[in-house]
């Protein structure tokens, strides 16, 4: 069994207990505006351009048998409709301007590269950390690598947005020690504006695994002029007041850090203009929900 991953984080402190290894897998079933790990979209590799980096050796234009790249000013321009993504270019490539994001890994070429962090995971009460895009698109995939983890005494979390069948997150709780889930909006119409797909199984899926008794972090993402106020925020503390006791609730502010990977990827980003959030509103947004933010 084969995985597609984009990268590993080490030394984590953000994504659950303990010093952390992240895993970044590859794929989602989301298109959040706001996103700043769009590179994790698509469910296949894609050639990358950092401009900053290029010395316009002009190798990448003769090996490319496409003739998709061209020189252009001040910069290589790339037909991203006509790119196979084969990624002769990056091979070539001195400066590291041109790379391809993904790469294929087995559950245990994976444990290989984690092991090395073993000593941080203990001094901590670490572990790991499967994130993404989207983990539960590779779902066979996780279960099989969180297995390893758990033979070896690690600490588990997953990062998901939980939004698909129950079956799916079931076959997964006995190996999770930690449920890391986004929940964006109350509104399901909206939710479908903003991220592509609804909420409603999103929710029931949190209750599901707060009945279960599964360690729960639920997070929203604060969004300026999406769902930076008082009656969105007291409207989905509305909706988990039911399993309110069963887990933690905190807000994540919105930045901007990854914003440059849309240009370097040839995506389109409909949020460039927009500016972080505050830290002050979102200390006044925290005051407002009902568990320790």
């Amino acid at each position: 069994m084969k995985g597609l991953i984009t990268a590993l984080q080490r030394m984590s402190i953000h994504d659950g207990p303990g010093i952390r290894t992240v895993v970044f897998m590859k794929g989602c079933n989301m298109r959040c505006k706001w996103c700043h790990n769009p590179e994790t979209w698509i469910r296949e590799p894609q050639l990358q351009y950092i401009k900053e980096k290029c010395i316009h050796c002009l190798s990448c234009l003769h090996v490319c048998p496409g003739r998709v790249i061209e020189e252009g000013d001040g910069s290589m321009m790339i037909d991203r409709e006509k790119c196979t993504s084969c990624g002769l270019c990056s091979q070539v490539c001195c400066s590291g301007a041109l790379s391809m994001v993904g790469r294929e890994v087995s559950p245990e070429q994976l444990w290989v590269e984690i092991e090395q962090d073993l000593p941080y995971f203990g001094e901590s009460g670490g572990g790991v950390t499967i994130s993404g895009g989207e983990p539960l698109m590779q779902a066979g995939f996780v279960k099989e690598f969180l297995l390893i983890c758990k033979r070896n005494g690690l600490h588990t979390a997953i990062e998901t947005n939980a939004s698909f069948p129950w079956k799916i997150i079931e076959e997964l709780i006995p190996y999770t020690d930690l449920w890391v889930c986004d929940f964006k909006l109350s509104d399901d119409k909206k939710h479908r504006e903003w991220t592509g797909i609804g909420n409603v199984v999103i929710l029931n899926n949190l209750k599901k695994l707060a009945g279960r008794g599964a360690a729960l972090c639920v997070r929203t993402p604060v969004i300026p002029g999406v769902n930076d106020n008082e009656d969105e925020i007291k409207a989905i503390c509305s909706l988990l007041q039911p399993v309110r006791d069963k887990l933690t609730y905190t807000l994540l502010g919105f930045h901007t850090l990854g914003f440059g990977k849309y240009e370097s990827l040839g995506m389109d980003n409909v949020l460039k203009d927009k500016e972080p959030l505050s830290a002050e509103r979102l200390e006044e947004l925290k005051k407002i929900t009902w568990i320790n933010c």
